[in-house]
């Protein structure tokens, strides 16, 4: 084993254990309060940009392939800071000023990188054409295609959130802290159970994490089943697999989604009713004491609800199948 492949595979070692101990608290925290604060994100960005820097000393990074990094950075801290706004600019806000040479001295780099190094990456990828993958320019060429592919994913998960694929500001922001904190499988001694020549055709373990984390949503349905079963509310059957019933003096104090309330019928009469999903604006959501009074009224003492599951509880030991087994989509395949 040379000793940059050692240094490589350390990195991914400790990175790996960064995730572990960064996730783990924002999972308690997500749990706990529905609230992850940018000061923790803030402060597990210091040793995720000092391992990333670490890595690009030992590979001997030129400046454009550090400048592309930087580019990708610049980006992700728009979820933490914000953007440069042009009438603080104007104001002379220093700030907004430095930030902005940052963006404007990496797109630099990422402009100058993608001259030098798309035309070797094509010849790389084009079957037709040999080319020395040993050469220096070469390994130059996809250490930089790595800085790029690691902005792309950042991007991804940006518009994920915008879209709403990702629901909450915490999940992007730990999505894109595990980007900038495992690029790529380039030096890794994980996965521990698979084969490394899938590695070519893998995605970048930030969305692999995306996916072992949900297929751990397959097994929800199964667990609140099981649940309802040991409290006898399997009935109806409809509801058992994804909710569960919750006194209605608990619900105020618990992160959940009222599914019942009081309704005037088209037939003139007063009842209660359920729904499959929650629905955003309805009085459930908006007036929960006056509907959970109004249930009373109708004699109930409990009522259905659905948990508000943060999404960081899953992401949190989908870290396991990730070292595990690497890419779920190669991984998966590999045995179809």
């Amino acid at each position: 084993m040379t000793d940059v492949h050692f240094q490589l595979e350390l990195i991914q070692w400790v990175r790996l254990g960064v995730l572990l101990l960064c996730f783990g608290g924002a999972a308690w925290l997500d749990h706990k309060t529905r609230r992850v604060s940018n000061e923790w994100w803030w402060a597990w960005a210091k040793p995720t940009l000092f391992l990333l820097c670490l890595e690009l000393l030992i590979l001997e990074a030129n400046w454009m392939i550090w400048l592309t990094a930087s580019a990708a950075v610049a980006f992700a801290s728009t979820a933490l800071i914000g953007r440069p706004d042009l009438s603080d600019i104007l104001r002379g806000s220093i700030i907004d000023i430095l930030v902005t040479i940052w963006y404007f001295v990496s797109g630099v780099g990422l402009v100058m990188g993608a001259m030098e190094y798309t035309p070797v990456l094509l010849d790389y990828f084009d079957p037709n054409t040999y080319i020395d993958s040993g050469a220096a320019a070469t390994e130059s060429a996809l250490l930089w295609g790595q800085m790029v592919v690691m902005g792309v994913v950042l991007l991804f998960f940006e518009m994920a959130w915008r879209f709403r694929m990702l629901h909450g500001g915490a999940d992007a922001k730990a999505m894109m802290l595990a980007t900038l904190l495992i690029p790529s499988w380039s030096g890794a001694a994980f996965p521990l159970y698979a084969n490394g020549d899938s590695f070519s055709t893998a995605m970048p373990p930030a969305l692999s994490l995306l996916i072992w984390a949900g297929l751990a949503f397959l097994f929800l349905p199964l667990l609140m089943l099981v649940r309802n079963a040991r409290s006898g509310d399997l009935s109806p059957l409809s509801m058992s697999w994804h909710a569960s019933r919750m006194s209605l003096t608990e619900i105020p104090q618990k992160h959940v989604w009222l599914l019942e309330e009081v309704i005037d019928k088209p037939d003139g009469t007063r009842g209660v009713t359920r729904r499959m999903r929650p629905v955003r604006g309805s009085r459930a959501e908006t007036e929960v004491e006056a509907v959970l009074d109004e249930l009373a009224a109708e004699g109930l003492d409990k009522a259905w609800v659905t948990a508000k599951h943060p999404f960081l509880l899953f992401v949190f030991p989908a870290i396991i199948p990730l070292i595990l087994l690497g890419d779920p989509i190669v991984w998966i395949t590999g045995y179809l």
